[in-house]
């Protein structure tokens, strides 16, 4: 195999000289500029929290995944492939989806028991929701005036760009990291192979299919390989692309200094074989292997559910399927970093929502209002944010977006991100009133 260099605008990625990995390096030449502040790792806790998002791709049925179980509008609109209430059946036990109610570590909150997780999710529901440690915000999203469509590729522009206008074509997370000075060590990273346009931009990041795979590969001698590499990509250049390669280098070296091998999760924490939970379980140890991780990003897909959703009561149905995995994953996640979430929040979103009622081919069609979950030892437990009293057949059978998906974020980044102000990282987001969604 002959290895290669291929580049594009502000990335450049060695897949056969970076291994199974296929390291991509995002807004390398930026590594120059000295940090503001200390890396935030749970070794060693600053004001700022490494921040971990779960991108649900394909446009995730936020109705159902936490669903007004009761509401007699979402019930008519979704006959066959609706959550069901637990009085709907004689056993209701791993059939009706879990109502979400106030009490014990869950602050209160004004729609104590409108919503329900889909059957499935018993995981997250005894854990993090139960100890207080899991908010989310309905009706959420990017708010028609800006960017009203429905296109996957165009929304997922514009979600990840963090606006709809062109002017801005550098993802919301890497212009985070630029704002916090997030620049040394690796402070980056997205699992997968190709950089997600949510970390392209100037700010260093990497992306990695696996802690295993992550170093250099390609050459039948990798020891005298790599030390070819090192001389011809040296990190004390500005040149960019040389430079590029040398921060990847100088990454792959961080990274296997640290033994991996050791960094286990805790006793009695399983995350599974499925995708979510094998990202998650990398994501967690990177942070426990102390990189000088700030930010990392992972996406599940398969969200996109036209057709044969199934019944959530059945094991089998799809999107009942995916949400186990998330909630499964989740709740891993959160039982693995222990006290170590406090230094960590976890965001999880997707590009738009669905229709309300469903098609005629028992599916969803592409909506606008969706779901948001946020999980740390420093947020605010419940439901956030406005909810139609009734869910309406409205335009286009859209759920109406009522909370700007910036806003949470912007939340977000300022109490555990230390960041005073939004104005870099989303540009044309008009600030409100917090949510309440986090605690300093």
């Amino acid at each position: 195999m002959t290895p290669t260099i291929r580049t594009i605008p502000r990335t450049v990625s060695r897949r056969s000289v970076l291994g199974g990995s296929a390291v991509a390096v995002a807004g390398a030449a930026a590594a120059v500029v000295a940090p503001r502040f200390a890396f935030a790792t749970p070794e060693s806790p600053t004001t700022s929290d490494v921040i971990v998002l779960v991108f649900l791709r394909g446009g995730a049925d936020g109705l159902n995944l936490v669903a007004p179980h009761r509401m007699p509008t979402y019930r008519a609109l979704r006959p066959t492939i609706r959550v069901k209430s637990p009085e709907e059946f004689t056993t209701p036990a791993g059939k009706a989806g879990i109502p979400l109610v106030a009490g014990g570590a869950v602050a209160p909150f004004a729609l104590s028991d409108v919503f329900a997780f889909c059957p499935g999710m018993d995981a997250l529901a005894s854990g993090p929701w139960a100890a207080g440690k899991l908010a989310i915000v309905h009706a959420v999203g990017m708010p028609a005036s800006e960017s009203p469509i429905r296109s996957h590729f165009e929304a997922q522009r514009n979600w990840e760009c963090g606006s709809a206008s062109l002017a801005f074509n550098s993802g919301w997370l890497n212009r985070y990291l630029g704002a916090v000075g997030a620049t040394t060590r690796v402070p980056a990273i997205a699992h997968g192979i190709n950089m997600p346009r949510v970390l392209g931009g100037d700010s260093l990041s990497l992306t990695m299919e696996s802690v295993e795979n992550f170093g250099v590969d390609g050459f039948i001698d990798l020891e005298a390989a790599t030390t070819a590499l090192q001389q011809l990509h040296g990190s004390a250049t500005h040149e960019p692309i040389t430079r590029t390669g040398g921060v990847a280098l100088d990454a792959i070296n961080i990274v296997e200094s640290v033994n991996w091998a050791g960094i286990t999760p805790r006793p009695g924490v399983s995350y599974g074989n499925d995708v979510v939970g094998r990202q998650l379980a990398d994501v967690a140890a990177l942070i426990k292997g102390n990189i000088g991780l700030r930010v990392a990003q992972i996406d599940m897909g398969l969200w996109d559910h036209h057709i044969n959703t199934g019944t959530p009561e059945m094991t089998d149905c799809w999107l009942r399927q995916q949400a186990t995995m998330l909630s499964n994953g989740l709740a891993a996640f959160s039982a693995d970093m222990g006290s170590r979430m406090d230094e960590v929040t976890l965001v999880v979103a997707s590009e738009f929502g669905r229709t309300i009622d469903q098609n005629g081919s028992g599916g969803t069609d592409h909506g606008r209002g969706g779901m948001m979950m946020v999980m740390g030892n420093h947020v605010r437990g419940g439901i956030h944010g406005p909810f139609p009293g009734q869910i309406e057949h409205g335009p286009e059978g859209d759920l109406a977006v009522l909370t700007d998906y910036r806003s949470v974020l912007a939340e977000v980044f300022a109490k555990r991100g230390g960041l005073d102000s939004m104005a870099s990282v989303f540009p044309t987001w008009q600030p409100a009133s917090e949510l309440g969604v986090c605690t300093a």
